[in-house]
Formats: C-alpha cells, structure tokens, sequence
C-alpha cells in the first residue's frame, strides 16, 4: 500500500511536538504554564505536542521565547522549515559561543505584513536583502531594505517584515544572547 501524501508533513508535526514537549519539561514547565508564558491555549500545546496540528513560525517563536531558548532548538530535532503569515524561513545553521547563540535563516518574505512578538530580552535580528526589497525593524520604526543592503535591529520588541512589491528574498541573522 503506497504511503499516505501527508505522511510527511505528520511525521514533521511529531517530530516538532515532541521537541516541544521535551523541552516544556525539561524546563519543568506543565502545559498550563507553558501556555500562560507564551499566549497560547493549553489546547493548542497539546495538539502540537501530539502531532495533531502543525505549528507557524509564530507559534514556534511564541514558544521559544517563553522557553528562552533559540529558535533552533525547536527545530534542531525537527523541520529545517518553518512558516509565518508573510515569512518562510529555513535554517542553514546554528552555532554557539560561550557568549550566544548565533542562528542564519534562508527567508522568503511575502507582501502581507507580519508583525513578530518580542523575543527574548536581548536578542537581535540582521536582515540582509538579497533580492526584492523588505520593510523591516521594530514596529514603531522600520526601515525599507533594499537588495545588497542589512538592517540590524533589537529583536525584544514588536517588529516587522513585509515584502515590497512582492516576494523578496533575505539571510536573517539572529543573535541570542546567554544568560
């Protein structure tokens, strides 16, 4: 009997919710604080945490942050890919320094605008364009970032990306400090 066309995507969704759950506890973390450090519904965790539904770009930041932990750490046992309302992002790799946590992403930013929660008190974002332009930095005051050109910003804070006259592509370097 061939295999299911969705089989990939729920073995990415165990894979990604049993990260998450290994994680949550290894915190020592239940899923009720968990869903009050990160905004999401206790619902919602467990379905992730079961394979049942996979998680956006959001979602996985949401996490991360109220587990203080990179976002790498996510995906490390888990997708390489992860999707936002305008950002597609894929990991190209990870590295840590006694002082951070170094992560460059592959992104591919659509028009729609996506407004980011803050992450961790400390960490930072540097986008750098590589085709199309991008807005880009915190809410209150982004910047347009053309092809060739980097913005770097602190990431602590609402920001945003959005795609200017369409799909543009982007390395994002994120910086998390240790500690």
């Amino acid at each position: 009997m061939p295999a299911s066309p969705d089989l990939p995507g729920r073995a990415l969704a165990a894979a990604v919710g049993n990260r998450i759950r290994t994680l949550r506890t290894r915190a020592g973390l239940g899923l009720t604080a968990l869903a009050a450090d990160s905004g999401l519904g206790k619902g919602t965790l467990s379905e992730l945490e079961n394979g049942r539904r996979n998680p956006t770009l959001d979602t996985l930041f949401a996490i991360a942050t109220a587990l203080s932990i990179p976002l790498s750490d996510l995906l490390f046992d888990g997708p390489a890919e992860a999707q936002g309302d305008s950002v597609s992002a894929v990991l190209l790799g990870r590295w840590e320094e006694s002082s951070e946590v170094t992560e460059v992403y592959r992104l591919t930013i659509r028009e729609t605008r996506q407004v980011s929660a803050p992450h961790s008190p400390g960490v930072r974002e540097i986008v750098t364009v590589l085709s199309g332009a991008v807005e880009t930095g915190a809410a209150n005051a982004p910047v347009i970032v053309s092809p060739n050109e980097t913005h770097a910003f602190a990431a602590d804070v609402a920001h945003v990306y959005r795609g200017i006259g369409g799909a543009a592509t982007a390395l994002l370097t994120m910086r998390y400090p240790r500690g």
